[in-house]
């Protein structure tokens, strides 16, 4: 099981993969996640956690089901621990 920073950045990892694939612009990510541009940046760097309301409003934005969320937020972790790691 890996613990709670390595998700945390593995959401963050996965939020900017998503955003760079669909082109979405960060205001229109912020707006949707009721956050500001530094707070999506903050999200992705890991240093502050997707609430689960925030959760929902993303995968309704990207239009993600749960499973392939969690699909894609496991290929992350590897990345994530290690980031963590160093």
């Amino acid at each position: 099981m890996h613990n709670r920073a390595t998700l945390d950045l593995a959401i963050g990892l996965l939020l900017r993969e998503l955003c760079e694939e669909r082109h979405a612009m960060r205001e229109q990510v912020a707006s949707v996640l009721e956050l500001t541009d530094l707070g999506v940046t903050r999200i992705e760097n890991g240093e502050e956690t997707l609430s689960a309301g925030g959760l929902i409003l993303l995968l309704s934005l990207f239009q993600l089901t749960w499973e392939e969320f969690l699909m894609r937020l496991r290929a992350h972790l590897p990345d994530a621990e290690s980031e963590i790691l160093e």
